[in-house]
């Protein structure tokens, strides 16, 4: 097991965060688009400011960047529910650092967030996104045609969740 911290990003993360980011492009295309600019950096930074959302960057032993995962639209009320999003960092990407992160991440968001569901949309075609949040605990539950625009294409996207119950069963 890889040994990861994960945390929010800050303003001085940008240069890092953009390197890392334009090194995994060719890994990240065409199943999402991450920030590549310092204006999609900054906007990435002022989401992370709203209560619902919430970004943390996974982070090696050195304190290198590894991967992302956003818990994006988080509603309250009698939902408790976020979509997470997530990118490893080309080079880091099947080594086990996702794994460990998304185990911390989950961690947060069930007991410092409070969140009781989180689903994950991730690409028919992309196997290696499916089978990873599969090991780690998601369930599949249906099939959303042309679900996001990513890449200027209406793309459709199998849904898989997750709920505090199955997390705390997991552990």
């Amino acid at each position: 097991m890889k040994i990861v911290t994960i945390r929010h990003p800050v303003l001085d993360d940008e240069a890092a965060f953009l390197d890392a980011m334009h090194r995994s492009e060719k890994l990240h295309h065409p199943w999402t688009k991450p920030p590549v600019t310092p204006a999609e950096f900054q906007l990435l930074y002022q989401r992370c400011q709203n209560d619902n959302f919430k970004s943390y960057l996974v982070c090696d032993e050195s304190g290198s960047i590894v991967g992302v995962f956003n818990f994006s639209e988080i509603v309250r009320g009698c939902f408790h529910n976020a979509y997470l999003g997530f990118y490893a960092v080309d080079g880091y990407a099947g080594q086990g650092y996702m794994s460990a992160g998304l185990k911390v991440a989950l961690k947060e968001a069930f007991t410092s967030l409070k969140l009781h569901r989180i689903e994950a949309n991730v690409q028919p075609d992309n196997i290696k996104s499916l089978n990873f949040i599969r090991v780690n605990g998601f369930r599949k539950e249906g099939y959303s045609p042309r679900y996001l625009k990513i890449d200027g294409e209406w793309r459709d996207h199998e849904r898989w969740a997750i709920t505090f119950e199955d997390w705390q069963a997991g552990l």
